[in-house]
């Protein structure tokens, strides 16, 4: 299939985080135009870091888009000088005080490709070593363990609202724990 031509490039907005892009296309073979707003992000991870054979560690992180706390995994975006699975260890140092000594990759995905080039990269964390937490400013979180299984619940009773979080958690259970 023929992809449509990108013909322009404009930046609506810059951010801390995110830029916007609009792009003006051409379709192939009848010629018209369209136009689509583009959230260009970095690359993300999210870790799901196992304490035990059989408990996780969840965070209660503030949302300030949704003013509120939700339950997640240990995620972030990855930086410019790093790679994914450096990203993986930083965030999970900054967020829970936990070092993985094992990560294994579940694979990758894009959250919101209809408007959005982020790709999230998912991990399994294990063999965790305490060093102390380093939360940013703007973070206010709070780690909790909790077994596997109730976290797989959690997500399936809506308890767990956050994508990311819910697809690690469906995922891994898919794959290892049927």
């Amino acid at each position: 299939m023929e992809k449509p031509q990108l013909l322009r490039e404009d930046l609506v907005f810059s951010g801390l985080r995110f830029n916007v892009v609009r792009r003006r296309y051409v379709k192939p073979r009848s010629g018209e135009f369209f136009e689509r707003d583009i959230v260009f992000f970095p690359q993300a991870v999210a870790v799901l870091p196992f304490v035990d054979a059989e408990s996780v560690l969840l965070i209660k992180q503030f949302r300030a888009s949704l003013n509120d706390y939700i339950i997640e995994v240990p995620a972030g975006v990855v930086d410019r000088d790093e790679t994914p699975e450096e990203t993986a260890k930083r965030e999970l140092v900054e967020e829970t005080g936990y070092l993985p000594r094992t990560l294994e990759k579940l694979g990758f995905f894009t959250p919101t490709p209809g408007y959005s080039s982020e790709i999230l990269h998912l991990y399994v964390a294990r063999d965790l070593e305490y060093i102390g937490s380093r939360l940013e400013k703007y973070e206010i979180i709070e780690p909790f363990t909790v077994k596997f299984s109730e976290a797989y619940k959690m997500v399936l009773e809506g308890m767990i609202i956050d994508m990311k979080t819910a697809l690690i958690l469906l995922l891994y259970g898919s794959r290892y724990k049927r």
